[in-house]
């Protein structure tokens, strides 16, 4: 009987070469000669492999994959890159705001009429305010204005392809003074509706700072949070923390279970009724990325059992980012998708061999769990911080350590409140107390990213240097069944072309 290295797994195969082929299409418009060589490189392996195997799907599926990503990337960008001629004026509905800076408020808007016309684009509005407009600016607002300045968005400003221009179709920009807006009414939508009751009720119990972090915690919003605070949650290594992640998803995940436990709903009702508050509340946190990971993933957990199949976590991670991407073909340049996927990849290839490593320390469940999780996670995401911040954090492991256990506590009390404050007037008050454990948080976020030692340079990496970097971490961990002397034969090439790709 042959031995194998790895279980086939057709989804991850798919994933990755669909990624690949959006990632050579990019490279390949630049002229970059490794990345072709790269792409033969790999090809030229698969092909050997299937003639070893004698099994053509080693080399059409990724094949197939490839083209497909290719042909979805040229397709968006150039549908992105239609242009329109500038209109005289320009109606549409605020649906966020960011803080000031430099003078002007960066408000992004949909439903867009261009000289009366509906175009179904979105646009970014940089308004020069010269009166405290922000303090009187509303979600929902349906504004008018003449354009001082009306440009397409350039997909390509920050040298890659911006993904998040894509996802929220912001395909133009425009500039206008405040006092040539005019007001013609108001439109919330119900999600922003039931973020602004609960923000509202948050009022009650926390302090207006916790009160943005918290808001900030449960839908992802961090336009309002003062730079100050953003960039203490950044420079500690913790600012998942502000957006809706995984971390969020299995705490409610957990919290919904154990309350229907308590009312005896099992089975069917349960994963239906779980499902469908979780999609609620994807919908309401405008469907990022990692939450439609998360999401997807507990979705095919909880569904595993009830079709006595048994739940296989990177077949599950790879499931969800197939149907990200054909949402967004451009997922492969998206700093949140590359590290959202990166994190849970991370926990799923080192975590138990790290637990493994540290168990003879003799530390509690909790701190051994907690600093594994960290561990992995941090060691995924070496290449991609390098490459979008080119920056390491190295204290984020201590303060993920630290952090994590007490706003997993909070974060739990936070959102039972929340979903309270909808139905039960004035519930928000017993959050008083949380007040101090977020004011700690803030503290510790503060100090250990104040710490000179916590941030330092690195070179900058590309995108083939980070899936081969990925690459290397499935040879190294349990995912790759094979022998010690096979694992080694798999790594060197892997590690030879790691640094092909770094020079």
């Amino acid at each position: 009987m042959k031995s194998r290295w790895f279980n086939y797994r057709p989804l991850c195969i798919i994933f990755i070469f669909l990624l690949l082929g959006s990632v050579f299409v990019f490279y390949f418009s630049d002229f970059k000669l490794f990345t072709i060589l790269i792409t033969i490189i790999v090809f030229s392996l698969l092909l050997v492999l299937t003639i070893m195997k004698k099994k053509i799907k080693y080399v059409l599926i990724p094949l197939i994959s490839f083209i497909v990503g290719a042909c979805l990337y040229f397709a968006v960008v150039t549908s992105f890159q239609e242009e329109i001629e500038t209109p005289n004026t320009i109606q549409a509905r605020i649906y966020n705001v960011n803080m000031p800076e430099d003078g002007r408020i960066r408000v992004y808007a949909d439903s867009c009429k261009f000289d009366g016309q509906d175009i179904g684009e979105n646009i970014i509005i940089y308004i020069y305010d010269n009166s405290n407009l922000f303090e009187h600016i509303e979600l929902g607002s349906i504004i008018t204005f003449t354009p001082s300045n009306f440009y397409q968005t350039d997909l390509y400003y920050y040298g890659t392809p911006n993904a998040s221009y894509y996802s929220k179709n912001l395909k133009f920009s425009a500039t206008v003074s405040s006092n040539t807006i005019n007001y013609i009414g108001t439109d919330l939508t119900f999600a922003e509706q039931i973020k602004q009751h609960i923000k509202e009720n948050l009022v009650d119990g926390l302090t207006n700072e916790n009160v943005e972090i918290a808001y900030s915690a449960l839908f992802g919003e961090k336009e309002l949070l003062s730079d100050s605070q953003y960039n203490a949650y950044k420079l500690s290594g913790v600012a998942h923390l502000l957006a809706v992640s995984g971390l969020h998803v299995v705490i409610i995940v957990g919290v919904l279970y154990k309350i229907l436990d308590l009312l005896r709903i099992k089975n069917w009702p349960r994963i239906i009724i779980v499902s469908i508050i979780l999609i609620l509340y994807m919908y309401i946190c405008n469907f990022a990325v990692s939450i439609i990971r998360a999401t997807i993933m507990s979705i095919v957990m909880l569904l595993a059992p009830m079709f006595f199949r048994e739940y296989d976590t990177l077949s599950s991670i790879a499931f969800s980012g197939i149907i990200i991407y054909f949402i967004n073909p451009l997922s492969a340049f998206d700093p949140g998708f590359l590290m959202s996927f990166a994190c849970v990849i991370g926990i799923a290839l080192l975590n138990k061999p790290i637990r493994s490593a540290l168990a003879h320390l003799k530390m509690p469940n909790w701190l051994l769990d907690s600093l594994s999780i960290s561990s992995a996670t941090m060691t995924s995401l070496i290449f991609i911080m390098a490459h979008f911040f080119n920056t390491l954090n190295i204290i984020s492991l201590l303060a993920n350590i630290i952090l994590i256990p007490i706003f997993t506590f909070a974060f739990t009390i936070v959102f039972v409140v929340s979903i309270l404050s909808l139905i039960i007037p004035y519930v928000s008050i017993v959050l008083y107390p949380i007040n101090y454990i977020f004011d700690f948080i803030n503290i510790v976020a503060t100090i250990l990213g104040n710490l000179s030692i916590s941030n330092f340079q690195t070179i900058s990496f590309n995108y083939v240097a980070i899936l081969v970097y990925l690459l290397l971490l499935v040879f190294i961990s349990r995912i790759c069944v094979a022998d010690r002397k096979t694992k080694v034969i798999l790594s060197l090439p892997t590690v030879a072309l790691l640094v092909v790709c770094l020079l």
